[in-house]
């Protein structure tokens, strides 16, 4: 059967058709590339929990040592030689009041039989500690048989570093935490005004308010606030401390941008922030090396949890 032959006007229309085709189809997965990126993007961005930067305020706060003593202390004991102990009434740690009767004292040659000599105690308070047994000799040059802490009362006797003794003061606030006890409260009593100059240290001493199980000697840390600065804050996790300086990373829009900050005082969890962010920058919450200038991202926004 013979083939059918074209006439040469529809050779004419099926050349043109393709070359139209061509023409007109091969640019159009190059025009749609860019708009299937724009709309993918989003879709590959971190997702990045962020907070604002906050206006808050900071404690300032002096941290110090030391040990639990007697604010006064009185020692009792024989006023002359040749005497030795009859009887002994108090056991350290009682209370005692002005005038009660702690022990009695004979002469050496007399019997012990608890007759003899009151020793009575001049004020009243808390027997600290001591030294007195029936048959005891008793004199000025044995020492002290009683000591009592006057009124009972107890304070923390603490270092501070020349640096920042200048900033405490009479009257701040303290939180003193006696070495196995519960904090307790507590308020600067007296800067001392001598210091050493071998450690480079002053001393201070801080009353104690409630503080019945504390014993002298003790070890403990106290806590002083000497002031309070407000201005911006962030989360110390924020903060990232590199070779060149401290920064933190912001979300601006859906971009990181890195700035350079100046850290200044911490509180609980937060840092505070001297220079470098404003109030209400997006900051990125957890600071990590995963995250660079100009990254894409998708900010969370989250809270804060608490503050202390």
């Amino acid at each position: 059967m013979p083939i059918p032959s074209l006439r040469p006007h529809a050779l004419l229309g099926l050349s043109l058709g393709l070359t139209l085709g061509l023409t007109l189809g091969l640019p159009l997965p190059l025009a749609a590339a860019p708009a299937r990126a724009a709309e993918e993007a989003p879709r590959s961005a971190v997702s990045v929990s962020v907070r604002p930067a906050a206006a808050r305020c900071f404690p300032d706060r002096v941290e110090v040592t030391g040990t639990l003593t007697p604010r006064e202390q009185v020692d009792l004991g024989a006023d002359r030689e040749g005497l030795k102990v009859s009887q002994v009434l108090v056991n350290p740690l009682d209370t005692v009041t002005t005038g009660q009767i702690l022990a009695r004292l004979t002469p050496m040659e007399g019997p012990s039989d608890g007759a003899g000599t009151p020793l009575r105690a001049p004020v009243g308070g808390t027997v600290l500690r001591s030294q007195a047994m029936i048959g005891q000799p008793a004199s000025p040059r044995l020492g002290p048989l009683f000591q009592i802490v006057t009124g009972g009362e107890i304070e923390l006797s603490a270092e501070v570093t020349l640096s920042d003794l200048g900033r405490i003061a009479a009257g701040q606030a303290v939180a003193v935490r006696p070495l196995g006890l519960p904090e307790v409260v507590g308020k600067v009593r007296r800067v001392e005004a001598a210091t050493d100059p071998a450690s480079q240290t002053g001393r201070v001493r801080i009353a104690l308010r409630g503080a019945p199980e504390a014993r002298v000697g003790t070890f403990a840390r106290g806590i002083v606030t000497v002031g309070e600065r407000c201005g911006i804050g962030v989360p110390y996790s924020a903060v990232q401390y590199e070779p060149d300086g401290t920064i933190v990373q912001v979300v601006d829009g859906t971009r990181i941008e890195t700035r350079q900050v100046t850290v200044g005082l911490l509180a609980g969890d937060d840092a505070e922030i001297l220079a470098g962010l404003s109030d209400q920058d997006l900051v990125v919450v957890r600071a990590g090396a995963f995250l660079r200038e100009g990254d894409v991202v998708q900010p969370i926004v989250t809270e804060p949890a608490g503050r202390p």
